[in-house]
Parts: structure tokens; C-alpha cells; sequence
């Protein structure tokens, strides 16, 4: 059933849906608001009195949704049931394909419109009011890290937690990512800290599976090197996204087409020196959303197979 629920989901999303960046979340933002300031006005100070409100935050929506998962096995031959777990997917996925996400950026980018790049990270969540890009060369850099960060967190690592620990481990995981960017200036150190963690550990594993799949989709020795270098590392301070754009330049690495190959040298030679630049830089986003989207293409055929020879079960 899994598998026939990411198709689903994946279809619904990408024919209905694309147009839409994603489902509000202000509910989940009101709700844990409420529990922390309940809390903070009921709780004694103790040493373990800020797990508190983590602990319900998390709590909350699963025991929600164990109880309408409990509710509903069984009934319609387990329609409603896949129905429950497409609805969670729903609420997790992106609502902008990847690929959307790249060609509009690169609309603005090729037009040489900076002020209209950022905005459009901005609206698309990418990069926040604060973020100071100076120069091409970093929003380029920056959009390319966050691209590939975006596509991991909203399709990868959902799609690894839904087939190790179902719709729960799906919400889990959406808890910590919506806690992780919510947190505000003043929040407990300890809290911020710790779900910095759990992220940590929920991408872990599947970061290093993405890592080994970019070599199969790309370059395999120098990515494959990389990946055994750096897989038994256990470091939370890492960034993922600055992670995944070093494997994906490693996968990526003497397979791009340079700018003189895709060119005709006549125009090139009329071009400026920031023109060559965003031309060098849009041919490797391209190929970075190539890269995800041949993974994606991979791990869809795995779990085909896995359900084919009964790998899988709900």
C-alpha cells in the first residue's frame, strides 16, 4: 500500500497541486504557542521543566492521529486508512516541484534580476527577510544549497520515514522540521538544541542513502569516495544542505556541460563577464535538478521493486 500511496501522492501533487506553495501551517504554530504559554505559567522551574512542553508538542499530534489511524483500520477494505495516510503526506510534500522551483529562479536569473532572486527565495521560503547575499556568485551558491535542502526534507527524507515507520513517522518527522524553524530568539537554549538533534538524526540516515544515490545518478567514483570518507560521521553541527551540495557537485563532477560547449562562441564572445557567470551558474542548477529528480526516479524504482517481491508491508 505504501507505494501505491506515494504515487498517489506524488501525482495528486504535482498535477492539482503544484501551484500551491503548501498547506497552512499556522495551526501548528497556534497550538504550540498555547501549550508553551500554559505551560510556562503552571510549570515550577526545575531542571527538566523545558522538555516539558516538547514532549507534548510531539505528543499531541500522534496521539491524534494513532487514534483516527485505530479508528478507522479495517473499515472499507483499508481505503479509509490509505486515505488518513495520503492526507498526511499531503500536509508534508511541497507543494512546488522541485523543478518549478528551479525554472522560475531561473526566469529572474538569466534577466540578471538579483532583487528579483531574492524575492523570490524569499516568498518561496528559501531564504528569510534577514539573509544578506552580496554578490551573484552567493545567492547562486545559496540557492543551490537550499534547493537541494528543500528537495531533501520535502520528498526524501518523507519518503524514507513513511516507508520505515508509516503516516506516525511521517508527522515525526514534520513535528521537528515546523519546531526546528519556528523557534523563536527567546526560547530555551536546551529546547532549540535538542530538537536541532532529533533533525539531525531523522536526516542522518537517509542524507547518506541520498549521498549513494547521487553517485548512482551521477559520477559514481569521486561521490562514492566522498560518501566513505564522511558516512560514519556523527557530527549535529553539520549543515545538510552545505552536505548534500558538496556530494551533488561530487556527483555532478565532469558530467555538467561548460558554458563554451552549450554556446555558440560568437555570442559568448559578446557577453560580459557577469553574463558568462550566470550562464556557468544556470547550467548547473539545471544539472542539480536533473541530479534530484533521476534520484527521486531511483528510489521510486526501489520501492517498486521491494513492493513487487513483498518487501513492503503497511
Amino acid at each position: 500500500m505504501k507505494f501505491l500511496v506515494i504515487l498517489v501522492c506524488l501525482t495528486v501533487n504535482y498535477l492539482w497541486l503544484k501551484d500551491f506553495d503548501r498547506f497552512d501551517d499556522a495551526w501548528f504554530f497556534r497550538l504550540s504557542r498555547r501549550i508553551e504559554s500554559a505551560l510556562s505559567e503552571r510549570t515550577v522551574d526545575s531542571g527538566i521543566s523545558w522538555v516539558v512542553p516538547v514532549i507534548i508538542i510531539y505528543s499531541l499530534p500522534l496521539l491524534v492521529l494513532s487514534i483516527v489511524l485505530f479508528a478507522v483500520n479495517g473499515m472499507a477494505f483499508g481505503l479509509l486508512t490509505m486515505l488518513v495516510h495520503i492526507l498526511v503526506l499531503f500536509i508534508v510534500f511541497d507543494r512546488t516541484q522541485p523543478g518549478k522551483l528551479a525554472s522560475e529562479f531561473l526566469v529572474r536569473w538569466r534577466k540578471g534580476d538579483v532583487e528579483g532572486c531574492l524575492l523570490y527565495m524569499r516568498q518561496e521560503r528559501l531564504a528569510s527577510s534577514e539573509t544578506a547575499l552580496d554578490s551573484q556568485a552567493q545567492i547562486a551558491a545559496f540557492f543551490k544549497r537550499n534547493l537541494i535542502y528543500r528537495c531533501f526534507e520535502k520528498i526524501f527524507v518523507v519518503f524514507f520515514w513513511y516507508l520505515l515507520a508509516g503516516a506516525l513517522g511521517v508527522l515525526f518527522s514534520y513535528v521537528s522540521y515546523q519546531m526546528r524553524d519556528s523557534h523563536e530568539d527567546g526560547q530555551d537554549a536546551r529546547q532549540v538544541n535538542l530538537i536541532c538533534r532529533i533533525t539531525y538524526i531523522l536526516e542522518w540516515l537517509p542524507l547518506r542513502l541520498l549521498a549513494l544515490t547521487f553517485s548512482l545518478a551521477g559520477n559514481f567514483v569521486q561521490c562514492f569516495e566522498k560518501v566513505k570518507l564522511s558516512f560514519w560521521e556523527f557530527q549535529p553541527e553539520t549543515d545538510s544542505g552545505a552536505a548534500l551540495h558538496s556530494y551533488a557537485g561530487c556527483a555532478l563532477s565532469g558530467l555538467t556541460v561548460s558554458v563554451s560547449e552549450s554556446e555558440d562562441p560568437q555570442e559568448l564572445s559578446g557577453l560580459s563577464a557577469a553574463e558568462q557567470e550566470r550562464l556557468i551558474e544556470a547550467n548547473e542548477i539545471e544539472a542539480i535538478q536533473a541530479l534530484l529528480e533521476r534520484s527521486q526516479a531511483i528510489w521510486l524504482a526501489i520501492l517498486a521493486v521491494m513492493t513487487i517481491f513483498g518487501l513492503q508491508t503497511i
